[in-house]
């Protein structure tokens, strides 16, 4: 019996795409790609390369609802073409959950937006409820059934978004960004949903995410794309042989592969790259002088502190609940000092949105003190403390509401009674930093989730307020420009900011941030420097957290201390190779 001839639910023919009808620069070029059933295919690539153009080309998006010039074909199903067919039609064959779930969901609650869609297509009543029970179940959304979903925190929407979309088990399946908004633990477990679904049913995947240390077991191939065409494709090993260049063009390389390649490129007779802590163990262990490497000490602290006595944030028996009754805050007690550098860490639904909105007035305490230098936060108004608290929003669409970019970063400054001049002047300045002076007279509703972030982080920064606090400011980045805001924050908190970073991701978090405040059901879970925090693995499971790849392996081979870094565990590491002449 031969071989089955294989299907391409979704190919891309020489596809090329310029948005704007007279529009030179292509956003992706000549691209030639089939993706066949039941496999995982991640594309990866810096803010820009054209990941998105490719997301919207799959379901019709492009050109029917997205003009601009188009070249190529994009065919559904092995017959129906994006340019013949509206978005209405493909979207019984292509599922696809955008990097902003927000624009999916419109329905009162989780249960109705998951049975929407089959319900649509006239399903039996039993089929749809199972559906709907063994996704609740899978996206850990079922004690919040009956929630409003845009009550939720923004990694619940995510995959309540998700959760819809499976249900009516679409033939291939979109996902821009899926994880980039969910804590470890729920990153995981959408991967491992999506590439179980992907296999058993046969559906054809396209994944596009940055968080490839998470993504790259869970995948068939992987392919790289820069300046809107295709570098490198092939299985994940093959190209991760790369990561060096993966790593410079922005990219979050998983921390153990980049740390082998650096060893390698040192001298160090690495043959294999490993994907996690446990395979760089069986990698590297057999390499390095253990004995040696026990007998270092701890590394000293990370950053300079410039913490001052003066309380800033002062958070006494705070308690927040919603009107639907839930309670989201529990008897919070918290200060924070100026000069500060702090993470809040946590998983979906711990809190840490709820408190930051406590720090600018967006929200008032059911109980207890918020105090910001001395205001009360339940008298002052919104207006009064945005000259002191900065607030970087999730989801930047949230705080985007001009038609220009140049009149968003100016939007505030005007408000504040900032002279015309001077307006002119900072704009330009926090541009050039951002790197977005090409995109001053561009609408902001119409580029990538990640250009818009840095709209929106570049709007706040323009302010120069005393405190800024970045609720998840690296949504849709690749690494680079993640680095680069953090960067940004690092450079204010020289100069005497304050800075809160409410994140998920570990790795910027070690690297940053001197101190670490974790949130679990609405208490403060844990409180302590950065080092310890991520030595502190009780607390870190309770809140679905986990320490970046090189502090387990650290630990795991028995280094006394702790490495926040890759640069921190290579630097250790030089001089430690056993004999030089092994190799594994």
């Amino acid at each position: 019996m031969g071989e089955e001839t294989p299907t391409y639910p979704l190919q891309y023919e020489r596809f090329s795409f310029a948005y704007g009808q007279d529009a030179q620069t292509k956003a992706v070029e000549n691209i030639d790609l089939k993706l066949p059933a039941g496999r995982v295919v991640l594309i990866t690539g810096p803010s820009g390369a054209g990941k998105t153009t490719l997301c919207r080309a799959g379901n019709g998006l492009i050109p029917q609802e997205f003009k601009g010039k188009m070249q190529g074909r994009v065919i559904i199903s092995e017959k129906y073409t994006a340019r013949k067919y509206g978005v209405s039609a493909l979207s019984k064959l292509v599922g696809v959950l955008q990097q902003d779930p927000d624009t999916q969901l419109f329905l009162p609650t989780i249960e109705d937006e998951i049975v929407f869609g089959p319900c649509n297509y006239g399903l039996p009543a039993e089929e749809i409820r199972q559906r709907s029970e063994y996704l609740l179940q899978l996206t850990r959304l079922t004690p919040h059934r009956k929630k409003n979903p845009h009550n939720l925190s923004g990694g619940q929407k995510q995959v309540c978004a998700l959760a819809a979309i499976l249900a009516f088990q679409p033939e291939t399946l979109i996902l821009d960004e899926p994880t980039s908004n969910i804590d470890p633990q729920g990153s995981e477990i959408v991967l491992e949903l999506i590439a179980k679904q992907a296999r058993e049913e046969g559906r054809t995947t396209l994944l596009i995410e940055h968080k490839l240390e998470e993504a790259v077991h869970m995948v068939d191939e992987m392919i790289l794309l820069d300046q809107g065409k295709i570098l490198y494709r092939g299985p994940v090993r093959e190209v991760l042989e790369h990561v060096e260049y993966i790593d410079s063009v922005g990219l979050n390389a998983p921390q153990v592969t980049l740390l082998a390649a650096r060893l390698r490129s040192a001298g160090w007779q690495v043959k294999r790259l490993p994907l996690d802590s446990e395979e760089a163990v069986e990698v590297l262990g057999p390499l390095i002088d253990r004995e040696k490497l026990q007998q270092q000490s701890e590394l000293p602290p990370r950053h300079k502190s410039r913490k001052t006595e003066e309380v800033v944030i002062d958070i006494r028996g705070l308690k927040h609940t919603y009107k639907d009754g839930t309670i989201a805050l529990h008897n919070i007690d918290l200060r924070i000092q100026r000069g500060e550098f702090v993470a809040i860490l946590g998983q979906n639904g711990s809190g840490k949105t709820t408190l930051v909105k406590h720090l600018n007035g967006l929200l008032k305490p059911t109980e207890g003190l918020v105090t910001i230098v001395g205001q009360d936060t339940r008298k002052a108004s919104v207006n009064t403390l945005a000259r002191t608290v900065g607030l970087i929003f999730q989801n930047p669409d949230n705080q985007i509401c001009k038609m220009k970019v140049y009149d968003e970063i100016a939007f505030g400054l005007k408000n504040i009674g900032v002279p015309k001049e001077q307006i002119s002047e900072r704009v330009r300045q926090v541009a050039e930093e951002l790197e977005i002076v090409h995109l001053l007279d561009k609408n902001p509703f119409t580029l990538s989730m990640g250009e818009k972030q840095r709209i929106a982080v570049a709007a706040v920064l323009a302010m120069q307020p005393d405190i800024l606090i970045l609720d998840e400011p690296t949504t849709g980045q690749d690494f680079k420009r993640a680095k680069e805001i953090m960067d940004m924050a690092v450079r204010l908190h020289e100069a005497g900011k304050t800075i809160l970073v409410i994140t998920h991701d570990m790795n910027l978090a070690a690297e940053y941030c001197e101190r670490v405040v974790v949130l679990a059901g609405g208490k403060v879970l844990l409180d302590s420097p950065t080092r310890e925090a991520f030595q502190n693995d009780a607390a870190l499971r309770e809140s679905s957290l986990r320490p970046p790849q090189v502090t387990l392996l650290g630990r795991a081979l028995g280094y006394p201390g702790t490495w926040l870094t890759v640069n921190e565990a290579f630097t250790t590491l030089q001089g430690m190779q056993r004999g030089g002449e092994q190799s594994a």
